[in-house]
C-alpha cells in the first residue's frame, strides 16, 4: 500500500496500473491535507472479481457466522455451499456468461445467494427496488434484458401482473407463505420454479466460469429523483475499487466476525457496498433486516441489543427515528456501534448532534450515487467533518466544482457549481445509453447533476440538484433552502420544494409539507413564518399539507413525483 507521499499517482483498477497525475495536469488538492493519518493517498486495487471475497472468506473462516435472519443462520461455509447450488441449477437452466439477473427481493439469505450466484457465473445482476411495480417494473426488466428473476412470493402477484409484457423466461420463487399455489396463470407464461425445491438435490460444488475483473456485474437502477430511473454499469473492478475505498477510509482492523446491522437494502447501492460486499470482505456477520419500517423502529433497537453490531450504515431518517427515542434507551441500544454511518440524503445537524451527546461518537456522512458503485465522498473516521458536509473525496477520487454556464471553468472556494468526480468506482456508462453516457461522462469526469461547493480546507456540501434549481424573477433559489426552514417550524415534520410554471416569474416556489402527528396548521401560518424566516423571493407561492413526501428506500426525496403531481393539478 503506497504511502502518504505520494500524492501525484494512484492505481487503476487493476494491481500494477499506475496513473501519472502530473501528466494530466497537476490538480489542487487540498482535502489531502484533512485524511486521518490511517488513510493513504492511493490504495492498490487487486485484479479480482467480486465473488472471490466469498471464495477466501468461506476458505479461510469457514464457521464464523455469515447471515442471521429471524431465527435462520448460516455460516461461510454454508453460504458458499448455497450460493453454488444455486449457480448449478441458474446453469441448467441455461443462464450464461453476461445473461442479465434480476433481484428484486429485500435483505434476505435468498438475495445474498442469488447475488454471488450470479457473480460466479459471470451474469450480471440487476438490481430492481421492490417499490416499484406496473409500468416502470416492466420498463426496467424490457430494458436491462433480463432473462430471469429471482423474488420471494410475496412479490409474485406483482411480477406476474406485468410478464406478458416482458422478455423473462424464468422466476424463481422463494415460497415463504405459498401464496403461489394460490394463484393463477395466463397461458404462455413461465410458471415459477421453487428455490426451496431447485436447490435441495443440486451439485454444490464450485461454478467453472472465467470472470474478469473489467466483466459487467451490476445494472444499478438510479433513484429516478429527477426523472425516469437509468442503468448504471458496474463492473467487477468499480465494485472491488469502491469497498476498498470505503474500507481503508474506516481502518478497521481485528475485528473478527462482528455483526453488521444490514437495514439498508441491498438493492441500493448504499447497501450492496456498505453492508453486503464489505462484510463478505472483511468476514463480519450480517444481521439482514428484511423491511426499513419506522414502524418497526422497536424490533430493530431489539436487534441491535442482541448482536451489539460494529458497524450500522442507515438512512437519516432511520438516525433521527432512533434518536428520537428516550435518551437512556437511545444510549443503551447504540452504545456498541463503532461504525455509524449515514447516506443517501443530507443527515440532520440536530441528529448528529444528538448522537456524539450521547455516544461521544459522530455519524460519519458519506456521499455517493449509483453511478459510482457506492461513495466518493466520506467526512472523516472517527472524528467527522464540519455539520452539513459530505466530507472529503476517498483515496484516488478527484472532485471539483465547475460553473454552470462554463464547466471548463474551476469555482473558488466557496462557489457554488455542479460537483464532478472520477475515480475507479465510477461506473462505465449507462445501459444501452451512449447519449446521455457521453453527456454526463466527459475525460473520465463525472458530472453528477448535483450542485455544492468546496471550502478552502477541502471539504464538500451539497446545495441542491442541478435539474432542481428554481429559477423565478431571475433569483436562482435552492429548494433545500426553503425546506430547511419549514422543517425548523414545530408543526412541520417533512418538507419539499418544486419549482411549477408560472406566466410571469417563469417558476413559481410550491412547497408540500407533511406534520407531526396530532398537530394542525393551515398554509397561512406557514406563510406567515417563511415571511418571517426568509427573503421575499423565497418564500412559496403555495403550500400544500400531504400525507408523506415521496422518498426511495435510501430516504431521497423523489421530486419528479411532486412535479408529476403538481402537473396533473
Amino acid at each position: 500500500m503506497r504511502g502518504r507521499d505520494d500524492e501525484n499517482t494512484f492505481f487503476g483498477p487493476v494491481l500494477g496500473m499506475r496513473i501519472n497525475l502530473v501528466e494530466k495536469g497537476k490538480m489542487n488538492r487540498p482535502w489531502l491535507k484533512q485524511y486521518e493519518r490511517h488513510v493513504p493517498h492511493t490504495i492498490p486495487y487487486p485484479a479480482i472479481p467480486v465473488h472471490r471475497w466469498l471464495l477466501d472468506t468461506a476458505a479461510a473462516h469457514p464457521d464464523d457466522v455469515a447471515i442471521s435472519f429471524n431465527e435462520i443462520h448460516f455460516t461461510y461455509r454454508e453460504m458458499n455451499d448455497r450460493v453454488n447450488r444455486l449457480a448449478r441449477a441458474m446453469q441448467k437452466m441455461g443462464v450464461v456468461k453476461g445473461d442479465r439477473i434480476a433481484l428484486f427481493l429485500v435483505n434476505t439469505p435468498t438475495y445474498v445467494f442469488g447475488f454471488f450466484a450470479a457473480m460466479k457465473l459471470g451474469a450480471i445482476v440487476v438490481n430492481i427496488s421492490v417499490g416499484i411495480h406496473g409500468e416502470e417494473l416492466t420498463r426496467c426488466l424490457n430494458e436491462s434484458g433480463a432473462k430471469m428473476i429471482v423474488t420471494l412470493d410475496l412479490f409474485a402477484q406483482g411480477i406476474y401482473q406485468v410478464i406478458g409484457r416482458t422478455g423473462l423466461k424464468a422466476v424463481i420463487l422463494h415460497s415463504v407463505y405459498g401464496i403461489e399455489k394460490r394463484m393463477t396463470f395466463e397461458e404462455g407464461v413461465p410458471r415459477p420454479l421453487i428455490y426451496q425445491e431447485l436447490v435441495a438435490t443440486e451439485d454444490a460444488t464450485e461454478p467453472d466460469e472465467h470472470v474478469l475483473p473489467e466483466d459487467t456485474a451490476v445494472l444499478q437502477y438510479t433513484s429516478g429523483s429527477t426523472g425516469s430511473p437509468k442503468a448504471a454499469v458496474l463492473t467487477h473492478s468499480n465494485l472491488v475499487s469502491s469497498v476498498l475505498q470505503g474500507e481503508t477510509w474506516m481502518g478497521i482492523r481485528d475485528a473478527g466476525n462482528a455483526a453488521v446491522m444490514c437495514v439498508i437494502p441491498f438493492f441500493h447501492v448504499f447497501g450492496m457496498s456498505a453492508c453486503l460486499l464489505s462484510s463478505v470482505l472483511k468476514g463480519y456477520h450480517m444481521v439482514l433486516l428484511p423491511r426499513m419500517d419506522l414502524m418497526d423502529i422497536l424490533s430493530l433497537m431489539k436487534s441491535l441489543e442482541t448482536y451489539k453490531p460494529i458497524s450500522f450504515p442507515a438512512v437519516p431518517s432511520l438516525w433521527a427515528a432512533m434518536l428520537s427515542l428516550p435518551a437512556d434507551e437511545a444510549r443503551r441500544h447504540l452504545s456498541s456501534i463503532r461504525v455509524p454511518t449515514s447516506g443517501g440524503a443530507p443527515l440532520p445537524n440536530w441528529v448528529q448532534e444528538k448522537f456524539h451527546a450521547l455516544s461521544g461518537k459522530k455519524i460519519i456522512e458519506a456521499y455517493g450515487l449509483s453511478e459510482a458503485s457506492s461513495a466518493t465522498h466520506f467526512c472523516p473516521f472517527p472524528s467527522g467533518g464540519p455539520l452539513g458536509s459530505i466530507g472529503l473525496p476517498l483515496p484516488d477520487t478527484d472532485a471539483k466544482i465547475v460553473d454552470l454556464e462554463n464547466p471548463n471553468r474551476e469555482c473558488l472556494p466557496g462557489e457554488i457549481g455542479e460537483l464532478v468526480v472520477k475515480g475507479p468506482q465510477i461506473m462505465k456508462g449507462y445501459w444501452n445509453n451512449p447519449d446521455l453516457t457521453s453527456r454526463v461522462l466527459r475525460d473520465s469526469w463525472f458530472y453528477t447533476g448535483d450542485l455544492g461547493r468546496m471550502d478552502q480546507d477541502g471539504f464538500f456540501y451539497l446545495v441542491d440538484r442541478k435539474d432542481d434549481l428554481i429559477i423565478s424573477s431571475g433569483f436562482n433559489i435552492y429548494p433545500t433552502e426553503i425546506e430547511d426552514v419549514l422543517k425548523k417550524h414545530p408543526k412541520i415534520k417533512d418538507a419539499g420544494v418544486i419549482g411549477v410554471p408560472d406566466r410571469i416569474k417563469g417558476m413559481a416556489i410550491r412547497a408540500v409539507v407533511t406534520l407531526h402527528e396530532g398537530t394542525k396548521g393551515d398554509k397561512e401560518e406557514f406563510m406567515k413564518f417563511c415571511r418571517e424566516n426568509m427573503p421575499e423571493y423565497r418564500v412559496p407561492k403555495s403550500i400544500l399539507i400531504r400525507g408523506e413526501i415521496p422518498r426511495d428506500p435510501a430516504g431521497k426525496m423523489l421530486r419528479r413525483i411532486l412535479r408529476e403531481e403538481a402537473q396533473e393539478g
